[in-house]
C-alpha cells in the first residue's frame, strides 16, 4: 500500500507546473464560454471536409482558427438572442419538417436515416440542427425580414439587368394531319399514303382552311389543332420536321412515329421577357433573400458591438 501511495506521489510530481489543463476557455461571450474543445472540433470538421486546409502554414492555420473563432462567437449570439426573445420550436414542429423533406426527396424515414448515416450524422443530429434552423429564420423574419421593403423601383432595375434570365421559351401553333401506317404496311401501302400526304398539302399551300381539308380526308387521315407548344419540348422527329418553318408555311411529309405527318405554322412567338405578375413575385423573393442577407449581416455587426466579448486565443 505504502509503494503504490509513493506511486502516485512520483507521478503527481513528475506533470510540470506550467502544464495546461486539456479544455480551455477561448472566449466569453457575455456569459457563456467557448471552448477549446468546441472550437477544435468544430475546425476539424472544416478540415475534414476541405483537405486542402490541412497544407495550411502554422500562421495561416492560426488566422483560420481565429476565423472559425469568430464565426461561433455569432452563432452564439444568435442563440443568446433566440433565447432573450423566448423563440422556441416545438418537436411536432420537427416532425413536420422532417416528413416535408421526406416527401420532397420521396424518402422513408428509414431511407432519410440511412442517408444521414452516410454523410456522418446521427437523426438525434439532424433533429438538433433542423431546430436551430427554424429558430434562425424565425429571428430573422423577427429581427430582419419585417423590416425590409422592395420597391417596384428596384424590381424593375433587377429585371432590366437580368433579362435574358426570365425570357420565356419561342413558342409555335401547329395544326397538325397524320396518316397512321398499318403495322404490315409494304412499301407500296407507304408510297401511297405519302401520296395522298402530298395532296393534302397541296390544298393547304393553296390557302384552302386546314378544317375543310382534314374534313374532306374522312377517315383516311387523323390530326387537328395541336395548340401552342414550345418547340423545344416537342419530340425531336416531329421537331426536325418544322425546323425553320415561318407562319403560313407546311412541313413536307415525312415519316415518323408510325405515321406519315404533315404540320402547318399558324404563328410563331419568338422568346421575350415581360415584367409579368409571375416573374415580378419570383424577383420580390430574390431581392428579399439578398437583403436580408445584408441586413443580418449588419444586425450580427449591431448584436456583437453590444456584446461583452473576451476572446483568449
Amino acid at each position: 500500500m505504502k509503494r503504490f501511495i509513493l506511486l502516485s506521489l512520483m507521478l503527481l510530481w513528475a506533470i510540470p507546473a506550467t502544464a495546461k489543463p486539456l479544455i480551455t476557455v477561448v472566449a466569453m461571450v457575455n456569459n457563456d464560454a467557448v471552448t477549446s474543445y468546441q472550437l477544435e472540433k468544430k475546425l476539424a470538421t472544416i478540415m475534414a471536409a476541405d483537405t486542402a486546409k490541412n497544407r495550411l502554414s502554422k500562421e495561416e492555420h492560426q488566422a483560420l482558427r481565429l476565423k472559425v473563432l469568430n464565426s461561433m462567437i455569432e452563432d452564439l449570439l444568435v442563440e443568446q438572442r433566440i433565447h432573450e426573445l423566448g423563440l422556441a420550436v416545438s418537436d411536432q414542429e420537427i416532425d413536420s419538417a422532417i416528413e416535408d423533406v421526406q416527401q420532397q426527396n420521396k424518402l422513408t424515414r428509414d431511407q432519410l436515416k440511412t442517408a444521414l448515416e452516410a454523410q456522418g450524422m446521427s437523426f438525434a443530429s439532424y433533429r438538433q440542427n433542423l431546430r436551430k434552423e427554424i429558430l434562425r429564420y424565425r429571428l430573422i423574419s423577427r429581427e430582419v425580414r419585417s423590416k425590409i421593403e422592395v420597391t417596384k423601383a428596384q424590381i424593375r432595375t433587377y429585371f432590366e439587368a437580368h433579362k435574358n434570365e426570365f425570357k420565356s421559351l419561342p413558342t409555335l401553333h401547329l395544326v397538325r394531319i397524320s396518316y397512321p401506317i398499318p403495322k404490315e404496311a409494304d412499301a407500296k401501302t407507304k408510297e401511297i399514303l405519302m401520296q395522298k400526304a402530298q395532296i393534302a398539302r397541296q390544298l393547304l399551300l393553296a390557302g384552302k382552311p386546314f378544317a375543310e381539308v382534314l374534313k374532306q380526308l374522312g377517315d383516311a387521315a387523323e390530326g387537328g389543332d395541336m395548340g401552342v407548344v414550345i418547340e423545344q419540348e416537342m419530340n425531336p422527329q416531329l421537331r426536325q420536321m418544322i425546323a425553320g418553318l415561318q407562319a403560313g408555311q407546311v412541313s413536307s411529309p415525312q415519316e415518323a412515329l408510325g405515321s406519315i405527318h404533315l404540320f402547318k405554322v399558324v404563328s410563331r412567338t419568338p422568346a421575350k421577357a415581360e415584367l409579368s405578375d409571375e416573374i415580378r413575385t419570383r424577383i420580390e423573393k430574390i431581392l428579399a433573400k439578398q437583403n436580408s442577407e445584408k441586413r443580418f449581416a449588419e444586425w450580427k455587426k449591431g448584436l456583437r458591438k453590444d456584446a461583452v466579448i473576451d476572446i483568449r486565443i
